[in-house]
């Protein structure tokens, strides 16, 4: 009996370590996106930072709740049937279906100035949308944000990717959401981050910009104030201005845009993400 219950032991000690080795596993959402939706990967059972892409773009991991995630955008002109989604050591693949979607048409009137800007005006307008780009994407580092992201009060007043015609001439595609807010209404960070641009724009008015860490940015525009500066560091909640219409409007209201590695994303369907950081984040700057 005695060298049986030997042999049980270390039959038991050596199994443990085929058992411990397994492979990590990954889960995304949605698994059927649109042109413009954000796409969540999650990894389970990585002992460190996974590496993996989305249609050969690196994604870019951040330490979560039970394992490691990460956000990547549809890009809104992709002609891709599928995204492929593909993680070191992690043994199968997922491919997400992309269902293609023809975005609304909608006129819109403004004042002449606005819709068709004078051609002096276009190096200005030039280099605030530069601005903004580069404030979006200045930053990869670790996330600074510990909760998932909090969508901002307010009725839908103009969807994310609908085109716009202004004044039966230009016509450009919205890249955020409108959300119905009164003049002087407090705009609140949706999650933390750091403040990387302030700046009074001709088409956006009063913009802000905060970088949340890993390439996930939010954009606040047509404000009648700003109470932040560059630089500032606002955790989820802060205020960061007053809504309004400054810049090209049609009255008050918050545009709020959201930017992840790959491109904007429709911010109503961001905020369905579930997104969970770690509690330990070593984001605060």
């Amino acid at each position: 009996m005695k060298p049986r219950f030997v042999a049980t032991l270390a039959f038991v000690y050596l199994a443990l370590p085929s058992m411990a080795s397994a492979d990590p596993s990954m889960t995304v959402q949605p698994m059927t996106a649109k042109p413009g939706d954000a796409v969540l990967v999650t990894v389970k059972g990585a002992s460190e930072l996974p590496k993996g892409d989305a249609n050969g773009k690196t994604l870019e991991f951040f330490a979560a709740r039970g394992g490691y995630q990460a956000v990547f955008a549809v890009p809104l002109d992709t002609k891709a049937d599928t995204v492929s989604v593909v993680v070191q050591k992690v043994t199968t693949g997922v491919k997400v279906a992309i269902k293609p979607t023809e975005f609304k048409h909608t006129d819109v009137y403004v004042e002449d100035e606005m819709a068709n800007p004078p051609a002096d005006l276009k190096p200005v307008i030039d280099e605030d949308n530069k601005l903004m780009i580069a404030a979006l994407t200045k930053d990869k580092g670790e996330p600074q944000f510990t909760r998932a992201f909090k969508r901002p009060p307010g009725a839908v007043t103009s969807a994310f990717g609908t085109w716009r015609k202004f004044n039966d001439g230009h016509e450009s595609q919205h890249l955020g959401v409108d959300l119905f807010a009164k003049m002087g209404t407090k705009v609140r960070a949706i999650n933390a981050g750091t403040v990387t641009l302030v700046r009074d724009t001709y088409l956006a008015g009063k913009v802000v910009v905060v970088d949340h860490g890993r390439g996930i940015g939010s954009v606040y525009m047509h404000m009648s104030a700003v109470s932040v500066a560059e630089g500032d560091t606002v955790e989820q909640g802060a205020q960061l201005g007053e809504s309004g219409d400054s810049g090209r409007t049609t009255g008050p209201h918050l545009h709020v845009a959201v930017r992840v590695p790959g491109g904007f994303v429709d911010p109503l369907e961001f905020f369905t993400l579930k997104i969970a950081p770690a509690a330990e984040a070593t984001a605060r700057r």
